[in-house]
Protein backbone atom coordinates (compact mmCIF):
# COMPACT_ATOMS: atom_id res chain seq x y z
CA UNK A 1 0.00 0.00 0.00
CA UNK A 2 1.33 3.43 -0.87
CA UNK A 3 1.68 6.09 1.80
CA UNK A 4 -1.14 8.16 0.32
CA UNK A 5 -3.41 5.12 0.21
CA UNK A 6 -2.56 4.44 3.85
CA UNK A 7 -3.38 8.06 4.75
CA UNK A 8 -6.77 7.62 3.07
CA UNK A 9 -7.45 4.48 5.11
CA UNK A 10 -6.26 6.10 8.36
CA UNK A 11 -8.21 9.32 7.93
CA UNK A 12 -11.42 7.50 7.07
CA UNK A 13 -11.00 5.12 10.01
CA UNK A 14 -10.26 7.96 12.45
CA UNK A 15 -13.41 9.80 11.37
CA UNK A 16 -15.53 6.65 11.51
CA UNK A 17 -14.29 5.45 14.89
CA UNK A 18 -14.23 8.78 16.74
CA UNK A 19 -16.17 8.43 19.99
CA UNK A 20 -17.89 11.20 21.90
CA UNK A 21 -14.73 12.23 23.74
CA UNK A 22 -12.85 12.68 20.46
CA UNK A 23 -15.74 14.58 18.90
CA UNK A 24 -15.94 16.87 21.92
CA UNK A 25 -12.20 17.50 21.58
CA UNK A 26 -12.75 18.29 17.89
CA UNK A 27 -15.39 20.85 18.87
CA UNK A 28 -12.87 22.55 21.17
CA UNK A 29 -10.42 22.74 18.27
CA UNK A 30 -13.13 24.23 16.04
CA UNK A 31 -13.85 26.87 18.67
CA UNK A 32 -10.18 27.63 19.22
CA UNK A 33 -9.38 27.93 15.53
CA UNK A 34 -12.44 30.06 14.83
CA UNK A 35 -11.42 32.40 17.63
CA UNK A 36 -7.94 32.66 16.17
CA UNK A 37 -9.46 33.51 12.79
CA UNK A 38 -11.56 36.33 14.23
CA UNK A 39 -8.54 37.69 16.06
CA UNK A 40 -6.42 37.32 12.92
CA UNK A 41 -8.85 39.49 10.97
CA UNK A 42 -7.42 42.48 12.87
CA UNK A 43 -3.83 41.55 12.03
CA UNK A 44 -1.97 44.06 9.79
CA UNK A 45 -1.57 41.38 7.10
CA UNK A 46 -5.35 41.16 6.63
CA UNK A 47 -5.74 44.84 5.72
CA UNK A 48 -3.04 44.59 3.05
CA UNK A 49 -3.86 41.17 1.63
CA UNK A 50 -7.64 40.61 1.64
CA UNK A 51 -8.37 43.53 -0.78
CA UNK A 52 -6.17 41.78 -3.36
CA UNK A 53 -8.45 38.73 -3.49
CA UNK A 54 -11.24 38.27 -6.03
CA UNK A 55 -14.77 37.87 -4.73
CA UNK A 56 -17.79 36.14 -6.25
CA UNK A 57 -21.31 37.62 -6.39
CA UNK A 58 -22.84 34.25 -5.53
CA UNK A 59 -20.10 33.25 -3.09
CA UNK A 60 -19.97 32.79 0.67
CA UNK A 61 -18.73 34.81 3.62
CA UNK A 62 -15.57 33.99 5.45
CA UNK A 63 -15.17 34.30 9.21
CA UNK A 64 -12.24 36.65 8.72
CA UNK A 65 -13.67 38.79 5.88
CA UNK A 66 -17.23 39.45 4.79
CA UNK A 67 -16.96 38.70 1.06
CA UNK A 68 -18.78 37.12 -0.72
CA UNK A 69 -16.01 34.77 -1.85
CA UNK A 70 -15.61 31.58 -3.84
CA UNK A 71 -15.51 28.56 -1.54
CA UNK A 72 -11.75 27.98 -1.85
CA UNK A 73 -11.02 31.67 -1.29
CA UNK A 74 -13.08 31.71 1.91
CA UNK A 75 -11.09 28.71 3.11
CA UNK A 76 -7.82 30.40 2.13
CA UNK A 77 -8.72 33.59 4.01
CA UNK A 78 -9.72 31.86 7.21
CA UNK A 79 -6.81 29.40 7.16
CA UNK A 80 -4.33 32.25 6.73
CA UNK A 81 -5.87 34.40 9.44
CA UNK A 82 -6.20 31.46 11.83
CA UNK A 83 -2.43 31.00 11.88
CA UNK A 84 -1.22 34.58 11.49
CA UNK A 85 -0.99 35.18 15.26
CA UNK A 86 0.66 31.79 16.01
CA UNK A 87 -2.18 31.05 18.45
CA UNK A 88 -3.81 28.10 16.66
CA UNK A 89 -3.57 24.40 17.63
CA UNK A 90 -0.22 22.67 17.15
CA UNK A 91 0.82 19.01 17.05
CA UNK A 92 4.30 19.18 18.55
CA UNK A 93 5.78 15.82 17.50
CA UNK A 94 4.64 16.40 13.91
CA UNK A 95 5.57 20.10 13.88
CA UNK A 96 2.32 21.03 12.13
CA UNK A 97 -0.54 23.43 12.84
CA UNK A 98 -3.47 21.25 11.76
CA UNK A 99 -6.30 23.48 12.98
CA UNK A 100 -5.54 26.27 10.53
CA UNK A 101 -5.59 24.04 7.45
CA UNK A 102 -8.37 21.68 8.57
CA UNK A 103 -11.01 23.65 10.47
CA UNK A 104 -11.75 26.36 7.84
CA UNK A 105 -12.21 23.64 5.21
CA UNK A 106 -14.56 21.70 7.48
CA UNK A 107 -16.60 24.79 8.35
CA UNK A 108 -17.02 26.14 4.84
CA UNK A 109 -17.42 22.86 2.96
CA UNK A 110 -19.73 21.54 5.66
CA UNK A 111 -21.82 24.69 5.62
CA UNK A 112 -22.02 24.65 1.82
CA UNK A 113 -23.21 21.02 1.85
CA UNK A 114 -25.57 21.65 4.79
CA UNK A 115 -23.85 18.91 6.76
CA UNK A 116 -24.77 18.00 10.32
CA UNK A 117 -22.59 19.05 13.22
CA UNK A 118 -21.31 15.55 13.94
CA UNK A 119 -20.38 15.08 10.28
CA UNK A 120 -18.34 18.29 10.37
CA UNK A 121 -16.53 17.18 13.52
CA UNK A 122 -15.74 13.77 12.02
CA UNK A 123 -14.32 15.59 9.00
CA UNK A 124 -12.07 17.59 11.35
CA UNK A 125 -10.81 14.33 12.88
CA UNK A 126 -10.10 12.96 9.40
CA UNK A 127 -8.19 16.08 8.39
CA UNK A 128 -6.02 16.12 11.51
CA UNK A 129 -5.22 12.45 10.98
CA UNK A 130 -4.02 12.95 7.41
CA UNK A 131 -1.82 16.02 7.90
CA UNK A 132 -0.30 14.91 11.21
CA UNK A 133 0.46 11.36 10.05
CA UNK A 134 2.04 12.60 6.80
CA UNK A 135 4.34 14.93 8.72
CA UNK A 136 5.25 12.27 11.28
CA UNK A 137 6.24 9.90 8.48
CA UNK A 138 8.79 12.44 7.25
CA UNK A 139 10.20 13.48 10.60
CA UNK A 140 8.02 16.47 11.47
CA UNK A 141 10.26 19.18 12.99
CA UNK A 142 13.34 17.48 11.56
CA UNK A 143 12.27 19.02 8.26
CA UNK A 144 13.02 22.50 9.64
CA UNK A 145 16.74 21.91 9.26
CA UNK A 146 16.25 21.11 5.57
CA UNK A 147 14.31 24.35 5.03
CA UNK A 148 10.81 22.84 4.87
CA UNK A 149 7.78 24.05 6.81
CA UNK A 150 5.67 20.93 7.52
CA UNK A 151 2.33 22.78 7.75
CA UNK A 152 2.73 24.17 4.24
CA UNK A 153 4.29 20.96 2.97
CA UNK A 154 1.50 18.63 4.10
CA UNK A 155 -1.38 20.98 4.93
CA UNK A 156 -3.28 20.34 1.70
CA UNK A 157 -3.59 16.68 2.66
CA UNK A 158 -5.55 17.73 5.75
CA UNK A 159 -8.08 19.88 3.93
CA UNK A 160 -8.36 17.29 1.15
CA UNK A 161 -9.22 14.60 3.70
CA UNK A 162 -11.81 16.93 5.27
CA UNK A 163 -13.48 17.62 1.97
CA UNK A 164 -13.36 13.99 0.85
CA UNK A 165 -15.16 12.99 4.03
CA UNK A 166 -17.86 15.64 3.65
CA UNK A 167 -18.35 14.74 -0.01
CA UNK A 168 -18.74 11.09 0.93
CA UNK A 169 -15.88 9.90 -1.27
CA UNK A 170 -14.98 6.21 -1.03
CA UNK A 171 -11.47 4.98 -0.29
CA UNK A 172 -10.16 5.04 -3.90
CA UNK A 173 -11.56 8.54 -4.49
CA UNK A 174 -10.16 9.74 -1.15
CA UNK A 175 -6.77 8.41 -2.20
CA UNK A 176 -7.15 10.30 -5.48
CA UNK A 177 -8.01 13.48 -3.56
CA UNK A 178 -4.84 13.12 -1.50
CA UNK A 179 -2.80 12.36 -4.61
CA UNK A 180 -4.09 15.50 -6.34
CA UNK A 181 -3.27 17.50 -3.22
CA UNK A 182 0.22 15.99 -3.01
CA UNK A 183 1.08 16.86 -6.60
CA UNK A 184 2.09 20.42 -5.69
CA UNK A 185 3.18 20.08 -2.09
CA UNK A 186 5.86 22.52 -0.94
CA UNK A 187 6.60 25.35 1.42
CA UNK A 188 10.03 26.62 2.34
CA UNK A 189 10.94 27.88 5.81
CA UNK A 190 12.91 31.11 5.60
CA UNK A 191 16.39 31.31 7.08
CA UNK A 192 15.94 35.00 7.97
CA UNK A 193 12.74 37.08 8.11
CA UNK A 194 9.57 35.01 7.73
CA UNK A 195 7.51 37.91 6.39
CA UNK A 196 3.88 37.66 5.32
CA UNK A 197 4.64 34.91 2.80
CA UNK A 198 5.04 32.40 5.62
CA UNK A 199 1.38 32.76 6.60
CA UNK A 200 0.05 32.93 3.04
CA UNK A 201 1.43 29.42 2.50
CA UNK A 202 -0.97 28.07 5.11
CA UNK A 203 -4.05 29.44 3.36
CA UNK A 204 -2.92 28.34 -0.06
CA UNK A 205 -2.36 24.79 1.17
CA UNK A 206 -5.84 24.64 2.72
CA UNK A 207 -7.54 25.95 -0.42
CA UNK A 208 -5.58 23.57 -2.64
CA UNK A 209 -6.72 20.58 -0.59
CA UNK A 210 -10.38 21.54 -0.93
CA UNK A 211 -9.94 22.01 -4.66
CA UNK A 212 -8.17 18.65 -4.95
CA UNK A 213 -10.97 16.71 -3.26
CA UNK A 214 -13.58 18.39 -5.45
CA UNK A 215 -11.48 17.43 -8.46
CA UNK A 216 -11.33 13.82 -7.28
CA UNK A 217 -15.11 13.82 -6.88
CA UNK A 218 -15.33 14.90 -10.53
CA UNK A 219 -13.15 11.97 -11.59
CA UNK A 220 -9.68 13.52 -11.79
CA UNK A 221 -6.76 11.36 -10.70
CA UNK A 222 -3.19 11.64 -9.45
CA UNK A 223 -0.27 9.37 -8.65
CA UNK A 224 -0.81 7.52 -5.38
CA UNK A 225 2.95 7.00 -5.01
CA UNK A 226 3.94 10.66 -4.74
CA UNK A 227 4.68 10.46 -1.02
CA UNK A 228 6.84 7.37 -1.48
CA UNK A 229 9.93 7.52 -3.72
CA UNK A 230 9.29 11.01 -5.20
CA UNK A 231 8.81 12.69 -1.80
CA UNK A 232 11.71 10.75 -0.28
CA UNK A 233 14.01 12.03 -3.03
CA UNK A 234 12.77 15.62 -2.71
CA UNK A 235 12.93 15.71 1.10
CA UNK A 236 16.20 13.82 1.37
CA UNK A 237 14.89 11.13 3.70
CA UNK A 238 12.74 8.00 3.42
CA UNK A 239 9.36 7.85 5.13
CA UNK A 240 9.33 6.40 8.61
CA UNK A 241 7.06 3.52 9.72
CA UNK A 242 3.40 4.20 10.33
CA UNK A 243 2.29 5.46 13.71
CA UNK A 244 0.83 2.74 15.94
CA UNK A 245 -2.90 2.31 15.78
CA UNK A 246 -4.63 3.93 18.69
CA UNK A 247 -5.85 7.38 19.66
CA UNK A 248 -6.69 9.84 16.90
CA UNK A 249 -3.94 12.37 16.22
CA UNK A 250 -6.35 15.17 17.11
CA UNK A 251 -6.15 14.10 20.75
CA UNK A 252 -2.39 14.60 20.67
CA UNK A 253 -2.69 18.20 19.45
CA UNK A 254 -2.18 21.15 21.79
CA UNK A 255 -4.41 24.18 22.25
CA UNK A 256 -1.90 26.96 22.69
CA UNK A 257 -1.75 29.30 25.66
CA UNK A 258 0.43 31.97 24.05
CA UNK A 259 0.34 33.61 20.57
CA UNK A 260 3.95 33.01 19.65
CA UNK A 261 6.28 30.33 18.32
CA UNK A 262 5.74 27.03 20.11
CA UNK A 263 9.30 26.66 21.52
CA UNK A 264 8.69 29.85 23.50
CA UNK A 265 5.72 28.37 25.36
CA UNK A 266 7.80 26.36 27.78
CA UNK A 267 9.99 29.45 28.20
CA UNK A 268 6.96 31.49 29.22
CA UNK A 269 5.67 28.70 31.46
CA UNK A 270 9.05 28.59 33.20
CA UNK A 271 9.01 32.36 33.70
CA UNK A 272 5.53 32.14 35.26
CA UNK A 273 6.73 29.44 37.64
CA UNK A 274 9.82 31.43 38.58
CA UNK A 275 7.69 34.52 39.15
CA UNK A 276 5.37 32.52 41.40
CA UNK A 277 8.46 31.77 43.47
CA UNK A 278 9.35 35.44 43.57
CA UNK A 279 12.11 35.23 40.95
CA UNK A 280 11.72 37.96 38.32
CA UNK A 281 14.38 39.37 36.01
CA UNK A 282 15.41 42.85 37.01
CA UNK A 283 15.98 45.77 34.68
CA UNK A 284 18.91 45.00 32.39
CA UNK A 285 19.29 41.46 33.75
CA UNK A 286 19.73 38.83 31.06
CA UNK A 287 17.41 35.83 30.95
CA UNK A 288 19.30 32.73 29.82
CA UNK A 289 17.24 30.30 27.73
CA UNK A 290 18.16 26.84 26.51
CA UNK A 291 16.04 25.24 23.78
CA UNK A 292 16.25 22.15 21.58
CA UNK A 293 18.75 22.75 18.81
CA UNK A 294 16.06 22.32 16.12
CA UNK A 295 14.02 25.17 17.64
CA UNK A 296 16.83 27.64 17.00
CA UNK A 297 16.13 27.20 13.29
CA UNK A 298 13.48 29.91 13.71
CA UNK A 299 13.51 31.20 17.31
CA UNK A 300 15.70 34.28 17.70
CA UNK A 301 16.87 36.77 20.32
CA UNK A 302 16.01 39.67 18.01
CA UNK A 303 15.31 42.84 20.00
CA UNK A 304 14.07 44.77 16.95
CA UNK A 305 12.05 42.31 14.86
CA UNK A 306 11.07 43.39 11.36
CA UNK A 307 7.38 42.61 11.76
CA UNK A 308 4.77 40.57 13.64
CA UNK A 309 6.00 37.26 12.23
CA UNK A 310 9.51 37.91 13.46
CA UNK A 311 8.24 39.24 16.80
CA UNK A 312 6.30 36.00 17.39
CA UNK A 313 9.57 34.09 16.98
CA UNK A 314 11.63 36.44 19.18
CA UNK A 315 12.47 35.26 22.68
CA UNK A 316 13.36 38.85 23.54
CA UNK A 317 9.84 40.03 22.68
CA UNK A 318 8.11 37.10 24.40
CA UNK A 319 10.09 37.54 27.63
CA UNK A 320 9.40 41.28 27.62
CA UNK A 321 5.71 40.48 27.18
CA UNK A 322 5.83 38.16 30.17
CA UNK A 323 7.50 40.82 32.30
CA UNK A 324 4.85 43.33 31.22
CA UNK A 325 1.99 40.87 31.88
CA UNK A 326 1.01 40.89 28.19
CA UNK A 327 2.59 37.75 26.75
CA UNK A 328 -0.81 36.18 26.01
CA UNK A 329 -2.07 39.15 23.96
CA UNK A 330 -1.83 38.85 20.16
CA UNK A 331 -1.47 42.62 20.01
CA UNK A 332 1.81 42.48 21.92
CA UNK A 333 3.54 40.66 19.06
CA UNK A 334 1.91 42.75 16.34
CA UNK A 335 3.37 45.91 17.87
CA UNK A 336 5.91 45.05 20.57
CA UNK A 337 6.41 47.67 23.23
CA UNK A 338 9.71 46.35 24.47
CA UNK A 339 12.33 43.64 24.27
CA UNK A 340 14.21 41.87 27.03
CA UNK A 341 17.86 40.95 27.20
CA UNK A 342 18.00 37.20 26.50
CA UNK A 343 20.77 34.75 25.76
CA UNK A 344 19.85 31.67 23.73
CA UNK A 345 21.60 28.33 23.95
CA UNK A 346 21.00 24.61 23.65
CA UNK A 347 20.73 21.70 26.05
CA UNK A 348 21.50 18.06 25.15
CA UNK A 349 18.79 16.87 27.51
CA UNK A 350 16.19 18.87 25.60
CA UNK A 351 17.47 17.52 22.29
CA UNK A 352 17.09 13.98 23.62
CA UNK A 353 13.33 14.33 24.17
CA UNK A 354 12.51 16.57 21.19
CA UNK A 355 10.10 16.61 19.33
CA UNK A 356 8.01 14.61 21.78
CA UNK A 357 8.70 17.39 24.28
CA UNK A 358 9.34 21.00 23.27
CA UNK A 359 11.14 21.86 26.48
CA UNK A 360 13.12 24.82 27.77
CA UNK A 361 15.50 25.64 30.58
CA UNK A 362 15.22 29.22 31.82
CA UNK A 363 17.68 30.81 34.20
CA UNK A 364 17.21 34.11 35.99
CA UNK A 365 20.12 34.95 38.24
CA UNK A 366 20.96 31.73 40.08
CA UNK A 367 17.47 30.22 39.78
CA UNK A 368 16.68 27.83 36.95
CA UNK A 369 13.55 26.10 35.80
CA UNK A 370 13.32 23.18 33.36
CA UNK A 371 9.85 22.81 31.80
CA UNK A 372 9.04 20.13 29.28
CA UNK A 373 5.27 20.56 29.10
CA UNK A 374 3.48 23.84 28.49
CA UNK A 375 -0.12 24.54 29.53
CA UNK A 376 -2.28 23.33 26.65
CA UNK A 377 -0.09 20.37 25.73
CA UNK A 378 -2.04 17.09 25.55
CA UNK A 379 -0.36 15.88 28.74
CA UNK A 380 -1.13 19.18 30.48
CA UNK A 381 -4.48 20.16 28.92
CA UNK A 382 -6.28 23.40 29.48
CA UNK A 383 -9.48 23.02 31.50
CA UNK A 384 -12.74 23.83 29.75
CA UNK A 385 -12.96 27.19 31.51
CA UNK A 386 -9.60 28.24 30.06
CA UNK A 387 -10.59 27.11 26.57
CA UNK A 388 -13.76 29.19 26.87
CA UNK A 389 -11.82 32.16 28.24
CA UNK A 390 -9.36 32.08 25.36
CA UNK A 391 -12.16 31.91 22.79
CA UNK A 392 -14.07 34.69 24.53
CA UNK A 393 -11.04 36.97 24.46
CA UNK A 394 -10.41 36.29 20.78
CA UNK A 395 -14.07 36.63 19.77
CA UNK A 396 -14.57 39.73 21.93
CA UNK A 397 -17.49 38.22 23.87
CA UNK A 398 -18.24 36.90 27.34
CA UNK A 399 -17.17 33.34 28.14
CA UNK A 400 -20.84 32.44 28.65
CA UNK A 401 -21.82 33.71 25.17
CA UNK A 402 -24.27 31.24 23.57
CA UNK A 403 -22.16 31.10 20.40
CA UNK A 404 -19.30 29.53 22.36
CA UNK A 405 -21.70 27.04 23.93
CA UNK A 406 -23.17 26.22 20.51
CA UNK A 407 -19.78 25.48 18.97
CA UNK A 408 -18.77 23.28 21.89
CA UNK A 409 -22.06 21.40 21.38
CA UNK A 410 -21.65 21.18 17.60
CA UNK A 411 -21.79 17.38 17.70
CA UNK A 412 -25.44 17.54 18.74
CA UNK A 413 -26.48 20.04 16.06
CA UNK A 414 -28.62 18.45 13.32
CA UNK A 415 -27.39 21.18 10.99
CA UNK A 416 -24.01 22.81 11.37
CA UNK A 417 -24.89 25.87 9.30
CA UNK A 418 -26.75 27.86 12.00
CA UNK A 419 -23.89 27.31 14.46
CA UNK A 420 -21.30 28.33 11.90
CA UNK A 421 -23.33 31.28 10.61
CA UNK A 422 -23.19 32.78 14.10
CA UNK A 423 -19.39 32.98 13.78
CA UNK A 424 -19.53 35.05 10.59
CA UNK A 425 -18.79 38.78 10.88
CA UNK A 426 -21.73 40.94 11.80
CA UNK A 427 -22.50 44.44 10.57
CA UNK A 428 -21.04 45.89 13.75
CA UNK A 429 -17.28 45.47 14.14
CA UNK A 430 -16.11 42.81 16.54
CA UNK A 431 -14.56 44.29 19.69
CA UNK A 432 -10.81 44.36 19.35
CA UNK A 433 -9.03 41.11 20.13
CA UNK A 434 -6.29 41.17 22.68
CA UNK A 435 -8.37 42.92 25.32
CA UNK A 436 -7.55 42.13 28.93
CA UNK A 437 -10.01 39.83 30.69
CA UNK A 438 -10.55 40.79 34.34
CA UNK A 439 -8.82 38.52 36.80
CA UNK A 440 -6.17 37.15 34.44
CA UNK A 441 -3.15 38.94 35.83
CA UNK A 442 -3.06 41.24 32.82
CA UNK A 443 -3.02 38.45 30.24
CA UNK A 444 -5.51 37.51 27.57
CA UNK A 445 -6.02 33.94 28.73
CA UNK A 446 -5.16 32.34 32.06
CA UNK A 447 -3.99 28.78 31.59
CA UNK A 448 -6.13 27.63 34.51
CA UNK A 449 -3.64 24.86 35.27
CA UNK A 450 -2.71 24.92 38.96
CA UNK A 451 0.97 25.00 39.77
CA UNK A 452 2.34 22.07 41.74
CA UNK A 453 3.35 22.75 45.35
CA UNK A 454 6.94 23.94 45.57
CA UNK A 455 9.67 23.97 48.12
CA UNK A 456 12.67 26.20 47.80
CA UNK A 457 16.19 24.87 48.08
CA UNK A 458 19.12 26.94 49.26
CA UNK A 459 20.49 27.11 45.72
CA UNK A 460 17.28 28.64 44.36
CA UNK A 461 16.23 25.48 42.53
CA UNK A 462 12.93 23.68 43.03
CA UNK A 463 12.32 20.21 44.36
CA UNK A 464 9.08 19.49 42.51
CA UNK A 465 8.77 17.68 39.19
CA UNK A 466 9.20 20.78 37.06
CA UNK A 467 12.28 22.30 38.65
CA UNK A 468 15.79 21.14 37.95
CA UNK A 469 14.37 17.75 37.00
CA UNK A 470 11.90 17.02 34.17
CA UNK A 471 8.19 16.80 34.97
CA UNK A 472 6.58 13.51 35.88
CA UNK A 473 5.72 11.44 32.82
Amino acid sequence: MTLLADLAVRSRAAARDADRAVLDAAARHVLDTAGCTVSGSAHPLAARWVPLLTGAPDGIRAIGARGPWPLETAVEIDATLAHVDEFDPLHGPAGVAPGAVVVPAALHVGRTLDAGGEQVLRAVVAGYEAVVEASLRYGGPALYAAGWWPTALFGALGSAAVTAHLLGLDEPRTTAALALAAAQLGGLLSADDLGDAHYLLCGRAAAHGVRSARAAAAGLTGSASLLDAPAAAALGRPPEPASPDGAAHLTGTAIKSWPCARPLHTVLAALEELAADGVVAGSGEAVRIALPRAALRFVTADRAPGGPAEAAASAAVAVAGALAGRAREPGWYRDPQGAADVVLGTDPGLDAVFPGRWGAVVTVGTASRRVLLAPGDPERPLPDAAVRAKAAGLLGVDAADPRITAVLGLGDAPRAAPVLDALLPRDAPVPGPGRVIPGTRGTLVPDGVPHRPRTRRHDGARSDGRGTRPPDP
